[in-house]
């Protein structure tokens, strides 16, 4: 471990803690299999040597990331933003996300077609420029459960939100988790295991559902790159939609990078 920067690092060194200790008394995550629990899996920003070059700087809000829970195999957890770093884009889900950054990157030019083998040639530049945030970072599924992400959304909240203000992207995609992420800033009087949301909504701009303004980040409520069912996991509609999404919430919020 180790590939982060310090601040990120330090968190997620906590985050473990809490995990850890918080899956082993079996009910707070609602995790349905028996012990020995899986280890926590790190994200962040894939290339931290890069990111600080970016001119666009991207964050992907995701489910979960699953495959990683074997002790055996990962007995301290896994690095999943040091594997997209050494391997680049081998995944299917990777290929649609691809197309999505470089939407986003021409949503700021003058429109011009979608060209696979332009995005594809550089697709392991693309999937390293960017940062990406597990809402579940423990016992991932390949399919997720989504009461247990609720769980975790609530329960992380604190942790979720302090990963966003260390990364600090300029667009963030929530993959129509948006919902579960933000709600009304409680009274003191809440319940502290209901008290927590990574984005309260006194501090949202709203333009339309899907297109939000948090500090000085754009969020993109889209649906999730991981959907593979046409028409949403068509390349085409995929790069056109998002590009068009992006160039009109940018206008919207006179955003300029």
């Amino acid at each position: 471990m180790g590939n982060q920067p310090a601040a990120l690092e330090k968190l997620f060194d906590k985050w473990a803690q809490k995990h850890e200790k918080k899956l082993s008394s079996g009910k707070p995550y609602l995790v349905e299999h028996e012990p020995p629990y899986g280890g926590f899996v790190r994200d962040g920003i894939i290339d931290p040597e890069n990111w600080d070059k970016q001119k666009l700087k991207i964050c992907f809000i995701l489910n979960e990331a699953g495959g990683y829970n074997d002790r055996a195999v990962y007995p301290e957890g896994h690095d999943l933003a040091a594997e997209w770093k050494e391997k680049g884009c081998f995944t299917k889900l990777m290929k649609n996300m691809v197309v999505w950054i470089q939407a986003v990157h021409d949503a700021f030019v003058p429109p011009i077609d979608y060209d696979k083998g332009r995005i594809m040639s550089k697709q392991h530049e693309l999937i390293r420029s960017i940062a990406i945030i597990n809402i579940r970072k423990s016992d991932g599924q390949v399919k997720p459960n989504f009461k247990e992400l609720n769980n975790f959304s609530h329960t992380d909240a604190a942790e979720i939100r302090k990963e966003l203000e260390i990364i600090a992207p300029d667009i963030i995609f929530t993959c129509n988790n948006f919902k579960n992420l933000s709600g009304k800033r409680p009274e003191n009087s809440t319940p502290r295991s209901k008290r927590q949301w990574v984005f309260y909504d006194d501090e949202i701009d709203v333009a339309e559902r899907r297109s939000f303004k948090w500090e000085d980040a754009l969020i993109l409520n889209l649906w999730s790159p991981a959907q593979f069912v046409r028409p949403m996991s068509s390349k085409v509609i995929n790069y056109y939609a998002v590009r068009e999404i992006c160039r009109a919430a940018l206008k919207w919020c006179d955003f300029e990078r």
